[in-house]
């Protein structure tokens, strides 16, 4: 289902039927983006209605302050999906170790952090929820107006098996994530303690 490039045609039952409106569906739905490469979460996060975003090292690409995404080498410009006239439905979850992990200018970090701190839609993984197989990977998980969901990990995907796993692994982020409230406490109290 992922491969959307031209010339390879949609099958059914494993026979090839040419093109058609699946094929034409999914080459609007991705903007002609090859799902391997790496304009193909940015695209697709155009197109979002909904993103959950799971990160285990960094603070989500969408939600990084301009010094943060400098230091990284994040596209600044990724910020404006959620500045559209009519943004996607957001949920954020991040990993403490990211929290951990920050090895470059602490005022930067500082920065981010307060503003993790100030934004409330971002919960926090803390390292006692245990080292469960859903926390290992970051990912992104994006539903659309048009078109069934699909998960970014290292490519994009819309195998239903694939998408279903990521969906399970939200519900397990859900249950194990601090709250809202405690997590903005958490990414405050990091703040102070960032040297």
């Amino acid at each position: 289902m992922k491969d959307i490039r031209l010339g390879r045609l949609s099958q059914v039952d494993g026979v090839r039927r040419g093109i058609d409106l699946i094929d034409l569906v999914r080459l609007a739905h991705y903007d002609h983006v090859d799902p391997e490469g790496p304009d193909a979460l940015r695209a697709a996060e155009r197109r979002a209605t909904e993103i959950v975003s799971y990160d285990t090292l960094t603070v989500p690409a969408l939600l990084q302050t301009p010094g943060y995404a400098r230091v990284l080498g994040t596209d600044l410009d990724r910020r404006e999906v959620l500045r559209r006239h009519v943004p996607p439905a957001c949920e954020f979850f991040v990993h403490e170790t990211a929290l951990h992990a920050w090895s470059d200018d602490p005022e930067v970090f500082r920065g981010q952090l307060r503003e993790l701190a100030e934004h409330g839609g971002v919960r926090l993984v803390p390292f006692t929820a245990g080292n469960r197989p859903e926390f290992r990977h970051s990912f992104t998980l994006l539903g659309f107006a048009v078109g069934g969901p699909a998960v970014h990990t290292e490519s994009l995907s819309e195998r239903v098996d694939v998408v279903a796993r990521y969906q399970d692994a939200v519900a397990v982020l859900r249950r194990c994530a601090l709250t809202a409230e405690d997590s903005r406490a958490a990414f405050a109290g990091r703040a102070e303690y960032v040297r």
